[in-house]
């Protein structure tokens, strides 16, 4: 699938909206322009393939996302969109879309198949019918990200920072003269996070990395507001954090990076850069009244900065592993897959 395929990209959009309101209406709507740019500009170090699944009568009845990175990590795929449309579930769909995924694997050679699912606040895993499938499928439960939420009214007041340390703002793209410093934070970020069964390769240092990614969020129609505080001694970057908005919601926003170099933890600059940066994105965007983020729970540190910031439990993202061979054959219902 690709962005000039009209009807498919319609298709594959009410599909998900009518999955996110069966199954997370605590999350945002999807928005139209991020799966455009997602389909033309790929993550970083990662080719996609966007999948479509049609009945007989040519209803779309499966939407499947897989990404298979190219450098770290290039024994996985994962699945980061895997949804059958309610009105069709309970029919096959979901074991023919996840034979499809094991086809794609193997073609491409990778071992590993990854799965994530996302649950509302009432329950701390994947929902029961989620939870049934995946293991149907012969899928193994690796990894719990708690999913928080900070309303924004109730976020803590900025705070000065100590000297001789500086506050410095910018937006989608990390400026030239710290870019290089955004990638080793990043990379040491990406170190340091816990992963638990996972198994996740960290990314490396490259300044490639950034302005790729950057590219791809430009693509899908986002904005960032960013914030460093530098040492005006050396001019070291010692924290940075971002956060990003879709075209489709202005009243959210999505906490992306928050890193601390370690030669200046313990200082409070983690809480101190969240709330420069929280407060300058609230006076450019007057309807933001809410921020999701999600960690790992086993990032204990990083859970309890983001509780006294004031985020709350707001849901759980489950990630699995799916056997690249099926536990048993299963029957093929009458559906088929484009690209």
């Amino acid at each position: 699938m690709t962005p000039s395929d009209r009807r498919a990209v319609d298709d594959v959009h009410r599909l998900r909206l009518a999955a996110q309101a069966a199954d997370t209406p605590h999350l945002p709507p999807p928005c139209p322009a991020d799966l455009e740019g997602s389909l033309a500009v790929p993550p970083p170090a990662t080719a996609i393939e966007e999948w479509a699944a049609y009945s007989a009568d040519r209803t779309c009845v499966a939407s499947v996302r897989l990404e298979f990175p190219l450098e770290e990590n290039d024994n996985a795929v994962t699945a980061a969109v895997f949804l059958v449309h309610p009105a069709f579930r309970r029919r096959g769909v979901g074991t023919r879309a996840a034979e499809f995924v094991r086809d794609r694997a193997t073609a491409h050679g990778r071992s590993r198949i990854l799965l994530a699912a996302d649950a509302g606040p009432g329950d701390r895993s994947a929902p029961p019918a989620q939870r049934c499938f995946a293991q149907a499928l012969g899928a193994r439960p690796l990894a719990t990200f708690p999913h928080l939420r900070l309303l924004v009214d109730a976020a803590p007041r900025t705070e000065p920072v100590p000297e001789p340390l500086r506050l410095r703002f910018w937006g989608s793209t990390v400026p030239e003269d710290l870019v290089a410093q955004a990638a080793r934070l990043e990379a040491t970020l990406s170190a340091d996070a816990p992963t638990g069964r996972l198994e996740w390769a960290p990314q490396p240092s490259a300044v490639a990395r950034i302005r790729d990614f950057e590219r791809m969020r430009i693509a899908r129609g986002r904005r960032a507001y960013q914030c460093g505080i530098i040492d005006a001694r050396s001019g070291r970057m010692a924290a940075w954090t971002a956060l990003s908005m879709t075209r489709a919601n202005p009243d959210n926003a999505l906490q992306a990076v928050t890193v601390v170099d370690p030669a200046y933890r313990g200082r409070r600059l983690g809480l101190l850069v969240k709330q420069h940066n929280l407060a300058a994105c609230r006076a450019a965007e007057r309807g933001l009244a809410q921020v999701d983020t999600w960690n790992s729970a086993e990032n204990a540190h990083m859970l309890r900065i983001n509780a006294a910031f004031g985020f709350t439990h707001a849901g759980t993202r489950s990630m699995w592993e799916l056997a690249v061979h099926p536990p048993s054959d299963a029957g093929r219902p009458d559906v088929a897959l484009d690209r």
